[in-house]
């Protein structure tokens, strides 16, 4: 854990999550999930997005539709490397979310590490369940490929989005295939049965998600109790996870960066102190989101200026 960047949490994030506890979890927790609900709900969420992690002024963006592949390139105004790419799976329970609500935190990204960021708009449940949302993952990882090379690859994601980086980081050292150069984890799902999380009591004083949330978007991508399950030998990438400490998926965090560890990958897990799910998306409220996006372009740095230097001593 990288303990130079982990402070206690400030008065505005403590408030922040007790009061998002009292009106938009409560709020959540008594709208059911469902296409009908969702029509209406993934406009709301774009908008808040936005306004909660407004994009950064004179960020380029730019569309791709490209066969199967659709999302946009994200530039933010300092992105001046073009060694490397930054591929962003966003979240919203796999059933909500896209690249252009998140483009505030995409440009904060790309500024950050000053790479340019390609955020895949992956098919949602449920008019696409389970394996639609991978697929399309994986073929954006595959469009990449053709571009960059494997090891110039940071796959990065929060939330449902982060299960769905670390699955593809799997699902390739499973097949042998191409390992991206890093992953980059921000408060991901672990355990889709959510047995993980609904055990951990701190979840109880996260602001946004609750057990009946999770699973209800969750039952619009599978019925399956899909986790990820990293095998031991795995040639996986280096990972660097956050997570807030008052957050429902604490422990699916923390249980990650245990099975990757154990599989023998390089895993280092920062528990932020006060801060509730993807805290990195209130950027607007929270201060240390701007703290969480320094320390993950430093991981960024280092990875990919390591990989560098090896290249130049072969």
């Amino acid at each position: 854990m990288r303990g130079r960047d982990i402070v206690r949490g400030s008065r505005r994030a403590r408030a922040l999550r007790q009061v998002s506890a009292l009106t938009v979890r409560r709020l959540a927790q008594r709208t059911p999930v469902s296409s009908n609900t969702l029509s209406f709900a993934r406009p709301v969420i774009e908008r808040a997005m936005r306004s909660l992690a407004p994009v950064l002024r004179d960020t380029a963006v730019e569309s791709i539709i490209d066969g199967a592949v659709r999302g946009e390139w994200v530039r933010g105004p300092k992105a001046t490397r073009t060694d490397a790419v930054i591929l962003y799976v966003h979240g919203g329970g796999f059933v909500a979310g896209s690249a252009r609500s998140y483009r505030g935190m995409t440009s904060r990204l790309s500024t950050a590490t000053r790479l340019p960021v390609f955020a895949v708009d992956y098919r949602l449940a449920p008019e696409h369940p389970f394996p639609a949302a991978p697929h399309d993952v994986a073929g954006a990882y595959r469009w990449l490929l053709a571009r960059y090379p494997a090891n110039r690859i940071v796959v990065a994601g929060d939330s449902a989005g982060g299960y769905l980086a670390a699955d593809l980081a799997i699902a390739n050292a499973r097949s042998r295939s191409a390992a991206p150069a890093a992953l980059l984890l921000f408060s991901p799902m672990t355990d889709l049965s959510l047995e993980i999380a609904a055990g951990y009591e701190a979840g109880e004083r996260d602001g946004i998600m609750s057990v009946q949330v999770a699973s209800a978007a969750i039952a619009q991508f599978t019925a399956d109790r899909l986790e990820l399950l990293p095998g031991p030998g795995m040639a996986l990438p280096p990972t660097l996870i956050h997570a807030g400490a008052s957050e429902f998926f604490t422990a699916d965090a923390i249980a990650l960066a245990e099975r990757l560890r154990a599989a023998g990958a390089a895993c280092e897990l920062e528990v932020w102190p006060d801060q509730m799910h993807v805290f990195h998306a209130l950027p607007a409220l929270v201060p240390e989101a701007r703290t969480a996006y320094r320390a993950a372009a430093r991981f960024v740095f280092d990875i990919l200026d390591a990989t560098t230097r090896t290249e130049r001593l072969s």
